[in-house]
This record gives structure tokens, C-alpha cells and sequence, in this order.
């Protein structure tokens, strides 16, 4: 049965520039660093889509939206539904002088922010330079290799994952547990010592508290999140520290 409006799934998949095979995004840790744009910060793996939520491109989504689970495609996506059409009204031209007074040197390719928005300086001819507001890939049929990990059923599964997609990558599934309770419609997050050196850690509970509001409203009507922090001996610090070493070895 295809995926509809509001289901959690857990997908992968990877975007290319059709023109020039370039991977602009993956969900593929190993495939990001083989080609140049790993980014630290991002959590690679299956990642948390609500189907309908926006998130994705609209091309992706919509394909998405044909699949179910363990199954995958490859499509071509129109810049209208990637990244959008080129705009000309977008390209505008600046005084040189308003980069330098803010302290950016203008360089042909560099991105700069103006107002809160992202441009590519394209070009500087004397004392003027052209600056476009497009997005980088405007214009840029994509294409996109797609497959459908999971679907999640139950509510404890959809909660880690709202959780987890809010947290950076350093925190792992393992490292949450969800406790739910049927009966009063009740949800427990319990996290481990790891959760205290989450910068923005109550930004995040806070989302994941709206997000179950929005979407496991009819699921979940209790939410609280516990640091479950164990308190290890001189013992079990050393048997960590020895089990680090060996794997460092290994």
C-alpha cells in the first residue's frame, strides 16, 4: 500500500546534478566523504520523513508518496520541482563599496548573506558586482536515487526518531529510550550521560513536544524526558577506558 500524508518512514537516498553526475546530498556517510561533502554536523543513515510535512523536495515527495516499504526508484526531478527555475529578477547589482564596509572582500563564486539572504557573487566589474539570489542549483534537473527503509508503526518508534532527527550526530538510537504507555497514553524519554553535553538541549525537547502535539496527538498526550545518568566506579571507568583502547587498536 503506497505511503500517505502523515505516515513516519526512515529513507535513503541520493541527489545529482543530471548535467553533471555532482552529489549534491546523501543520506550515505561513506558515499559523502568519497565525494566531498561531508558535513559533521548532519546525522547520515535512514532519515525521519512525515509523509506531507515539506521537508523534502516536491519531486521527492511526490515520489515518495508511489513507494512502500523496502521499495526503491530512480527519478528525474524538474527544476521546478528541485530547486526551483532560474530567476533573472533574482540577479541584482551592488555598489562594491557596501561588501567592503561590511567587511566582506567580494570574490566571483563567493556566497554572502544580504539581508538574511544567501546569494553567489557571479561577477565584479570595476567598481560594481553582480549578485544572485537564486539558489545555486535554480534551473538544475536533479536526480534522485530513493528507497523506503521503514515504515514506523507504533509511537515510541516515531518519538525516538522525532527526538534523534533534533539531536546532533554524536547522540545515537542506543543512546535514547522511549518508554510508552498505552493505557494512559503516556510517553517517557530517557537519556543517558551523553544527553549532558547536548548544547540547545531544551530547544530541542521543546520541538519534539510541538511535533507530538501535531502529529501523535491522538497518541500521546503526556510527555517527559528523563536524564538517566548511572554513576560508574573506578572499576567500570577502567573496563571502558581498556574497551576503547582495544577498539582503537583494532
Amino acid at each position: 500500500m503506497p505511503l500517505k500524508d502523515g505516515d513516519f518512514v526512515l529513507i535513503e537516498y541520493a541527489l545529482r546534478v543530471k548535467e553533471t553526475g555532482k552529489l549534491v546530498d546523501t543520506t550515505n556517510e561513506e558515499e559523502a566523504k568519497k565525494e566531498g561533502i561531508y558535513d559533521p554536523r548532519e546525522r547520515y543513515g535512514p532519515r525521519l520523513v512525515i509523509v506531507g510535512e515539506g521537508r523534502l523536495l516536491p519531486g521527492l515527495e511526490k515520489a515518495l508518496k508511489e513507494l512502500e516499504e523496502g521499495q526503491e526508484k530512480t527519478i528525474e526531478i524538474p527544476p521546478e520541482d528541485a530547486f526551483g527555475k532560474r530567476d533573472p529578477s533574482k540577479i541584482k547589482i551592488m555598489p562594491r563599496n557596501t561588501f567592503i564596509k561590511n567587511g566582506i572582500m567580494p570574490e566571483p563564486g563567493k556566497v554572502v548573506e544580504i539581508n538574511g539572504q544567501l546569494a553567489v557573487i557571479r561577477s565584479i566589474t570595476g567598481g560594481r558586482v553582480v549578485v544572485d539570489f537564486n539558489h545555486p542549483l535554480a534551473g538544475r534537473t536533479i536526480e534522485a536515487k530513493l528507497r523506503v527503509i521503514k515504515v514506523l508503526k507504533t509511537p515510541d518508534e516515531k518519538l525516538l526518531h522525532l527526538f534523534l532527527r533534533r539531536l546532533p550526530p554524536t547522540i545515537k538510537e542506543n543512546d535514547i529510550k522511549v518508554i510508552y504507555n498505552p493505557e494512559e497514553k503516556s510517553a517517557k524519554i530517557l537519556m543517558d550521560e551523553k544527553a549532558l553535553s547536548i548544547q540547545d538541549l531544551q530547544v530541542a525537547k521543546r520541538i519534539v513536544v510541538l511535533e507530538a502535539a501535531k502529529y501523535l496527538k491522538d497518541e500521546i498526550k503526556e510527555l517527559e524526558f528523563t536524564e538517566h545518568i548511572k554513576i560508574k566506579t573506578e572499576k567500570e571507568k577502567k573496563e571502558k577506558e581498556n574497551t576503547t583502547k582495544q577498539h582503537i587498536q583494532e
